[in-house]
């Protein structure tokens, strides 16, 4: 392949990748626009080096340096895994790190339009079904849980984790984001609750907490 044509390729892989991180990215993710283009345009380029490779020869397998990138995608997907006590949160943005390399080898081979309807209905996912499934959820007695606490900490998590299950809670998925000027982090907390759920009770024991500044139930 020509140089020209190999640039190509990789600007295709950063753009694509470029389009699922900004998703992640606009959520507050851990693996963001940087990370996302990063990695579909290494894909890509290992790829590209397979085929080189294996161009040498009929001795050499092009999906043998490849295959590697599953490999080594998995450990990078696990440190955007998080957990709460007993909840994990993170899970989505570690498949779309995985769907990502994907996508980096399908340009890489070549197969734009794969990688270009692959990435389509990546972002579908991510974002469109998003919404169709929180209205979904919101059917089967799940509430957004909305607080205020003045740092994020794994203790602070914990307690807040304790508490929900106090109150047979169960947490479904957690969002965070920091204030950048105040330090205070703000969590929205998909819970769902028993058939007695009183919302002022929740409310009341959350906000005895020391680290608690503001805490809403909707």
């Amino acid at each position: 392949m020509a140089p020209l044509g190999t640039f190509a390729l990789l600007l295709e892989a950063a753009f694509l990748g470029g389009l699922i991180g900004f998703e992640r990215e606009r959520n507050n993710q851990p693996a963001g626009l940087r990370t996302h283009i990063i990695l579909c345009l290494g894909s890509a380029l290992i790829m590209v080096v397979s085929f080189r490779v294996a161009s040498g020869g009929a001795a050499y397998d092009p999906g043998r340096i490849a295959a590697q990138v599953v490999t080594g995608v998995g450990f990078l997907g696990a440190g955007a895994i998080m957990r709460m006590g007993g909840s994990v949160r993170g899970l989505t943005t570690a498949a779309s790190i995985w769907a990502t390399s994907g996508i980096g080898l399908a340009v890489g081979a070549g197969m734009h339009a794969e990688a270009v309807s692959a990435t389509a209905i990546l972002l579908l996912s991510l974002a469109a079904l998003k919404k169709v499934g929180r209205r979904i959820t919101g059917r089967l007695r799940f509430r957004m849980l909305d607080l205020q606490v003045r740092q994020e900490d794994e203790e602070i998590l914990q307690e807040i984790e304790d508490l929900l299950s106090k109150e047979r809670c169960n947490v479904r998925s957690l969002e965070v984001r920091k204030h950048p000027e105040t330090g205070t982090v703000h969590l929205q907390v998909e819970v769902g609750i028993p058939r007695d759920f009183e919302p002022a009770r929740l409310v009341e024991a959350l906000t005895r907490n020391p680290h608690v500044i503001q805490a809403d139930v909707r």
